[in-house]
């Protein structure tokens, strides 16, 4: 009961979450981003060729372990939801799938 209460901070969410990032950190990163982008355009208005200006690449961020098991788990039940389907549809190809 106590950890669930425990500051986003704490050593117990840092660990589960697998990163040190904070909801600060996230925040300076999507800044960045959108200075990156504002730069990029304000470039792009400016030059004679706009379309040759390519768009940055979002900074990196960590994932978070338990977003990524839960993004596994979906892939896995959408993969055997369409097998069924499949398997339902055409039964005589069932095997292929």
């Amino acid at each position: 009961m106590l950890v669930e209460h425990l500051p986003s901070t704490s050593a117990v969410h840092r660990q589960a979450r697998g990163h040190t990032w904070t909801d600060d950190t996230f925040l300076l990163a999507a800044i960045g981003d959108a200075v990156r982008e504002h730069a990029t355009y304000t470039v792009a208005v400016n030059s004679k060729n706009p379309r040759s200006v390519k768009r940055p690449e979002p900074l990196p961020r960590p994932t978070d372990h338990a977003e990524e098991a839960r993004k596994v788990r979906q892939a896995e039940a959408n993969s055997a939801a369409f097998r069924g389907m499949v398997g339902r549809l055409t039964p005589d190809f069932q095997h292929l799938f």
